[in-house]
């Protein structure tokens, strides 16, 4: 007779639990990082223990245990947010958003997110972003969609520059070591005049510089570039990777992480070596700000296939420190109301008073009662925040309601900016 098994479950059935929120410690960080990894569908990579370890910070990593385990994790990272006319502030880096499959639907995620939104508040952090792995999650927990990136592709032969492209000094590769002691200063130099880029401390130039052999995607070490102008000063720099295809003919591909030039000879010097690799036949670039000029250098811009996305989603947590932070591209007077259901002390009336300065105009803000002239919720404020989204454009689909003539486009003006916003940090 064979022996009797038992049918019973060792851990309690899902939907016989309760699952606790539970801050990360020392000693559950393990576990928690690989729930992490478990909840976005990829393989645990002790290669990389170290540097999350060194980034993750337990006093903001969080989520829900059933016993021992990990079934849902939320966390973010402190850091600081380039907002119109270059002013950096503190932000909270939403990342690590995951439920394991069998807890959905039992409002995990709700609870992870209010909780969070809450905390941001009690630390004083003006504003919240993040990378929406899922678009739809998070609309309705008053992130908005802030900034576009643009993925650009094409073939590298039919990328001739136009014949009045300038360029001068020159480009070199450069060594890992050598590119960490120059391109830091060149970027904290020029990311001043872009909204939504981080200040790159050193964590955030870790994630940047990530170069381990999974990453890869069956390419090359991360490479690094820099453009010298005529004096032989730094002022441009580029990363990429080299994807081998060889065949009868060579077909490589050139994959571009990120380009940062400010002049023009520089940029165009750049492009030009990127452009120009031997082997390559192709490129790609998976994250561009979408005033990328690259299309403008060429003589046929219809061979720089481009792909609009979104890129960064914002929300407000406190509306009165983000607006005073940021500068406007124009002097208004409006009284603003603004409705934010999960952070009520956000609803309110704002009256916004800017200077008219040529440079950006500075911000003098007041909660007051008086009627409004312009009414918004706290996802369309996000999303008009960094310049990268019209108040027209939501005007014209209902999510912005004008109560004064003229308001919203006084008010879309003033939230614009000459710079599109532009993120290239994942996290």
């Amino acid at each position: 007779m064979s022996p009797t098994r038992s049918t019973k479950k060792v851990s309690p059935a899902p939907h016989l639990t309760s699952p606790e929120l539970k801050y990360v410690t020392d000693a559950t960080f393990k576990e928690f990082n690989a729930a992490i990894s478990r909840g976005f569908q990829e393989a645990s990579h002790p290669e990389t223990f170290d540097l999350d370890r060194r980034v993750l910070d337990n006093d903001r990593m969080f989520g829900f245990k059933v016993g021992r385990r990990w079934v849902a994790t939320c966390g973010d990272l402190a850091r600081r947010l380039t907002v119109p006319g270059g002013a950096d502030v503190p932000t909270a880096a939403v990342t690590a958003v995951t439920v394991h499959p069998p807890y959905r639907r039992r409002g995990l995620l709700s609870a992870m997110m209010r909780h969070q939104l809450e905390a941001i508040a009690e630390r004083g952090e003006p504003l919240a972003v993040l990378w929406a792995s899922e678009s739809l999650i998070y609309g309705r927990f008053g992130y908005g969609p802030a900034s576009s990136r643009a993925v650009l592709k094409g073939t590298s032969r039919r990328l001739a520059f136009l014949p009045g492209v300038a360029t001068s000094g020159s480009v070199d590769e450069v060594t890992r070591e050598e590119f960490q002691r120059i391109a830091p200063g060149l970027h904290a130099s020029m990311r001043a005049d872009r909204p939504g880029a981080f200040v790159r401390d050193d964590a955030v130039w870790e994630f940047a510089l990530f170069d381990v052999e999974f990453a890869r995607g069956g390419a090359s070490e991360l490479r690094h570039v820099v453009h010298y102008d005529e004096a032989g000063d730094a002022d441009g720099f580029a990363t990429y990777r080299f994807k081998e295809n060889f065949k009868e003919e060579p077909e490589g591909e050139t994959r571009i992480r990120e380009v940062w030039a400010e002049d023009p000879a520089a940029h165009a010097g750049l492009w030009r070596y990127l452009l120009d690799l031997d082997l390559a036949r192709t490129f790609a670039l998976w994250c561009a700000p979408v005033d990328e000029p690259l299309r403008h250098l060429v003589t046929d811009a219809r061979a720089v296939g481009t792909t609009i996305t979104d890129n960064l989603y914002l929300r407000v947590i406190d509306v009165e420190s983000a607006l005073t932070a940021r500068k406007y591209a124009a002097g208004v007077d409006l009284v603003i109301e603004v409705d934010d259901p999960l952070l009520p002390a956000n609803t309110g009336r704002y009256r916004l008073v800017t200077d008219g300065s040529p440079d950006g105009s500075t911000a003098r803000v007041t909660r007051v009662t008086t009627a409004p002239d312009l009414s918004l919720g706290v996802l369309e404020l996000g999303s008009v925040y960094l310049g990268g989204v019209g108040l027209t454009d939501l005007h014209r689909v209902r999510r912005v309601t004008e109560h004064t003539p003229g308001a919203v486009a006084a008010a879309s003006t003033a939230f614009g900016w000459r710079r599109a916003p532009w993120c290239p940090d994942v996290f």
